[in-house]
């Protein structure tokens, strides 16, 4: 038999205080192939096994004693962005605010079934997984352009020391970051230190 989909492997936490809806959504999401990791009885226990657990996704009903699903869901993604489905037997404008205030990435309507519980767990685990590639794909455009800074700072300081071309201080600095074994931006965040740290030293040794 070959391996079930992705999507079919990922980790849910339950949570609501009717047992006999966790029970439920428990037997229907281990026939799907899902993998229940732990199930919740109130919002702030929720927030603890989310703590504790790391579940890629959580299943979590609105109405819940001591806090509610949407304040749980808040809490949780404040810590870690986890992407959550909310039950509810209704939904007014003030909940769907309030959620989407919170990251909630989907809700479903009391009763659930089956046809409806497995694409809204797809769903939002799809949308969370492309939304973590978008971040990282910022975090790595905003580490290029902070190495460009650096090294062109670096790049003016070879040329107005020892008075080289732009493209001789390039070159020097590729050869310099190929010999050391370091990326070029540390190698230029070097120079930049090396040299602030020797003004700082002959500034202090003027009269």
């Amino acid at each position: 038999m070959s391996d079930p989909p992705a999507f079919q492997k990922i980790k849910i936490l339950l949570a609501d205080d009717e047992e006999t809806i966790t029970s439920a959504f428990q037997v229907l999401l281990t026939d799907a192939g899902y993998q229940v990791v732990g199930v919740a009885h109130n919002g702030l226990e929720a927030v603890e096994l989310a703590r504790k657990l790391k579940p890629d996704l959580i299943i979590m009903d609105i109405l819940m004693p001591e806090i509610d699903g949407i304040e749980a869901a808040r809490r949780i993604n404040k810590e870690r962005f986890t992407p959550i489905v909310l039950v509810t037997a209704f939904a007014d404008q003030d909940l769907i605010r309030r959620a989407k205030e919170a990251r909630v990435l989907g809700y479903l309507l009391k009763p659930v079934i089956i046809d409806d519980l497995i694409p809204a767990v797809e769903l939002a685990y799809e949308i969370a997984s492309r939304l973590r590639e978008l971040t990282g794909e910022v975090e790595n455009l905003s580490e290029e352009l902070a190495t460009r800074k650096l090294v062109e700072r670096a790049k003016g300081l070879l040329m107005d020391t020892l008075g080289l071309k732009e493209a001789q201080a390039m070159r020097l600095l590729q050869k310099e970051s190929r010999r050391r074994r370091m990326k070029i931006g540390e190698l230029a965040k070097t120079i930049i230190e090396a040299k602030e740290l020797l003004e700082k030293a002959q500034t202090s040794q003027l009269p």
